[in-house]
């Protein structure tokens, strides 16, 4: 017997209403994001029109029988007591396109439809953007927010991929395609708001963030719900670091980092260029302060009379240079403020970015 929807969970008309193109729903565990996205915005309204979405992975490898599986058996199954099951080619896992068709029976009566296309990100962007499908729905990516400490990764460029998948699969729907990304917050850095310019100092649990193409809603648990989750799980109630991530959605990676705006008496003292980004090195004026020595940002542009340090040649360009052996010595000072917390930033994307430069100088 199927379970009721109730109240509870995530619901993600409110998030609709924006109208935006990308749409990014972070939040603790157990809100229910993934299962109401696949039962109330992709498979009730799949029954009626039979438009297509299509589902973003990062890797291949998570192309797998039981991914599939759980999205009919855990998700669908449980909140209807329709006869469907999937079908799909095994043998197109390891190309990292696959299409899913949802196998619908009615007494005798067997109908096929195609449900979702499988794209993983880490294939070519050739083929990513070959993946179109016609008057497609919508686009799905669940569990966004990678969790660095468990050696996961994003993929090189991942932002520029979406978009360039985007603006060719959006050519082959009406009106405004939609692409949903929902997360759990491990950190606030990730590649999609560094490209949207996000400022994260300003999400706030409970609100929305709005920019000019998307819209970030930082979700919270209803407070019956959080409730019946303390009393099920003893992790929520004897773990203080777990519960503040799981049933509070608190960035649990970021908490120990130093935001803040540029300090006064702060100077240019040098930039670097990584992926893409400029990144302004601001050093205290006064050394013999017991304040951060240095201050790090994104900056738009590089000064005429200025050149930045890059770690990759795909970084080199005009007033660019790669970093070498004279160059690191240069820049030991700051390294060695990284080491003793001597340095804050404008925001976790800043950090994030410079805590892999500081593993190249």
């Amino acid at each position: 017997m199927s379970h009721k929807l109730d109240n509870l969970h995530y619901n993600w008309r409110e998030i609709d209403g924006y109208n935006k193109a990308f749409n990014f729903v972070m939040s603790p565990r157990e809100l229910g994001k993934t299962a109401m996205m696949w039962f109330t915005k992709i498979y009730q309204p799949f029954k009626k029109d039979h438009r297509p979405w299509i589902y973003l992975v990062r890797q291949v490898v998570e192309i797998t029988d039981a991914l599939i599986d759980s999205i009919f058996d855990t998700i669908l199954k449980k909140f209807c007591d329709d006869d469907i099951s999937p079908r799909y080619k095994v043998g197109s896992f390891k190309d990292g396109i696959v299409d899913v068709y949802l196998v619908e029976r009615k007494g005798e009566e067997e109908n096929v439809y195609l449900f979702f296309r499988i794209v993983s990100l880490s294939i070519a962007l050739r083929r990513i953007k070959l993946a179109v499908l016609k008057n497609i729905k919508g686009v799905f990516m669940d569990e966004y927010i990678i969790d660095p400490r468990t050696g996961e990764k994003y993929q090189e460029n991942e932002s520029f991929k979406i978009k360039e998948a985007y603006t060719t699969w959006s050519r082959e729907t009406s009106g405004i395609l939609k692409v949903y990304f929902s997360a759990n917050p491990y950190s606030l850095f990730n590649p999609l708001f560094v490209d949207w310019g996000v400022d994260t100092l300003k999400l706030r649990k409970g609100e929305y963030y709005i920019g000019n193409n998307f819209v970030i809603h930082w979700g919270v648990l209803n407070p019956l719900l959080r409730e019946k989750l303390l009393k099920k799980n003893p992790l929520y109630q004897f773990d203080e670091d777990y519960n503040q991530y799981a049933l509070e959605g608190t960035a649990i990676n970021d908490k120990n980092i130093k935001l803040s705006r540029l300090p006064q008496n702060y100077s240019l003292n040098f930039v670097f260029r990584y992926q893409g980004k400029y990144i302004g090195v601001y050093m205290n004026n006064y050394v013999e302060d017991l304040e951060e020595r240095y201050f790090c940002q994104f900056i738009d542009e590089l000064g005429s009379k200025r050149t930045a340090f890059a770690f990759d040649f795909e970084d080199l360009i005009n007033r660019t240079t790669i970093v070498g052996i004279s160059e690191r010595s240069r820049l030991q000072h700051f390294k060695s403020a990284m080491r003793r917390n001597l340095v804050s930033f404008n925001d976790i994307n800043v950090y994030y970015y410079i805590i892999e430069i500081y593993k190249n100088i």
